[in-house]
């Protein structure tokens, strides 16, 4: 069975914190949205657990209109301030001069999206599967914003717990221990995706104006 062609991909977002009818706090202008990945087949339709995720929907434009600035928005979260210096420009607006001549002026809407992290379990990896769930993540949550950006960084290299029982099934020990031949490796799969390293910094980017490779082109892909 090849997974990506012979199996049901779904994503179930987890429960969101309460949506204020009037936002005050500049966290109330980003949004995470969290779930896991589900899989079932035609032999099983049980939906299984196939990995998790975690995006970030920075909200400018709202801010902006109450007088929040974008550098508070970003500030709401560590994962999400990381990208403050290199998306925003010296005044704190959106998007940085940098920015705009690495996606070529292609930046059409003031909104960020940021693709935190996607872990799939190790018998799901592989055929184009991630590039096909990066994609929807792309699509289903990038509405209204100009770019999406996100920080290649391999998970085995991330402080954990042994203990913990997702940790345990991603099976991160089995990955190279080399942390550049890792990252560089990552960077060349999310650039199948359109996505371009800026100099100097751990990120990559994209313009959401740019179109995202067919389903079709996703599964000609080796993941």
């Amino acid at each position: 069975m090849t997974l990506i062609n012979d199996a049901f991909w779904t994503l179930r977002v987890d429960p969101l914190r309460p949506i204020p009818i009037e936002p005050v706090e500049p966290g109330d202008f980003i949004h995470e949205l969290s779930g896991n990945i589900l899989c079932s087949t035609e032999e099983d339709q049980r939906d299984r657990i196939a990995g998790r995720f975690r995006v970030y929907y920075a909200n400018f434009e709202l801010a902006e209109n109450h007088g929040v600035t974008a550098f508070e928005v970003l500030d709401a979260y560590q994962h999400t301030f990381d990208y403050a210096e290199t998306v925003l420009d010296s005044d704190e607006r959106p998007f940085s001069t940098r920015l705009y001549k690495l996606l070529a002026n292609e930046i059409w809407n003031f909104n960020f999206l940021i693709l935190d992290r996607v872990e799939l379990l190790p018998k799901y990896r592989g055929n184009g599967v991630g590039l096909l769930i990066l994609s929807c993540l792309i699509e289903r949550f990038g509405s209204g914003a100009g770019v999406v950006g996100l920080k290649p960084f391999p998970l085995q290299f991330e402080p954990r717990h042994e203990t913990e029982s997702w940790n345990s099934r991603l099976k991160l020990e089995t990955y190279s221990t080399d942390v550049q031949k890792s990252t560089r490796k990552l960077r060349r799969y999310y650039e199948k995706l359109g996505f371009v390293p800026m100099k100097s910094t751990p990120f990559m980017f994209r313009s959401l104006s740019w179109a995202l490779p067919t389903s079709l082109e996703l599964k000609s892909q080796d993941g």
